[in-house]
């Protein structure tokens, strides 16, 4: 229980200086690029995965190839998430797909990708950011802006589908579980 507390506290840190982030754009500009990529990071670390390979395998976070976000996302690489270092990389087609831990759908390219996805089961945590269409794609966590707020929504029947644990301290944040 003492460990969860760190992690809990933390995660509260980051979310209250997003939220004050989000805040200011009305008297500043904020790099959204950079508070959707916390949101991301934290968003992995209250997940929980299906163990590792031996040695530790990375977390392999794919996103659009052109996309600003995935920038910034790639300044996050190396970094540790449940005992894994932090990698993006650009989304591969057709099988490689599969290497994903995290998918980042925030094109139509990408959300067509989704789309195509072999199978469900898959233990990846599926992203779609503000300006992805929604299409009819499988998200297990929703990000949109809510007024000069980002907000995010989860589908926990998706993660569990998804061999993904989600934190209950994550679920309680989100605007909607279903």
């Amino acid at each position: 229980m003492r460990a969860a507390r760190p992690v809990f506290h933390r995660m509260t840190v980051c979310l209250l200086a997003a939220v004050a982030g989000a805040q200011m754009c009305a008297n500043a500009q904020v790099d959204l690029y950079s508070l959707e990529a916390a949101y991301i990071y934290n968003f992995t670390e209250f997940t929980e995965w299906p163990a590792a390979p031996a040695g530790g395998a990375a977390l392999t976070v794919c996103v659009s190839g052109h996309s600003p976000l995935g920038a910034t996302l790639a300044k996050l690489d190396g970094r540790p998430v449940s005992g894994r270092a932090w990698s993006v990389k650009p989304i591969p087609e057709g099988p490689a797909l599969t290497a994903c831990n995290v998918l980042i759908v925030d094109d139509a390219a990408s959300n067509a990708i989704t789309k195509a996805a072999p199978g469900r089961d898959l233990p990846m945590l599926v992203v779609r950011m503000p300006d992805a269409d929604a299409g009819d794609g499988r998200y297990v966590v929703t990000l949109f802006r809510e007024g000069d707020r980002l907000r995010f929504d989860i589908d926990n029947t998706e993660a569990v589908h998804r061999h993904l644990g989600l934190s209950s301290k994550l679920l309680r944040l989100a605007r909607n579980v279903t």
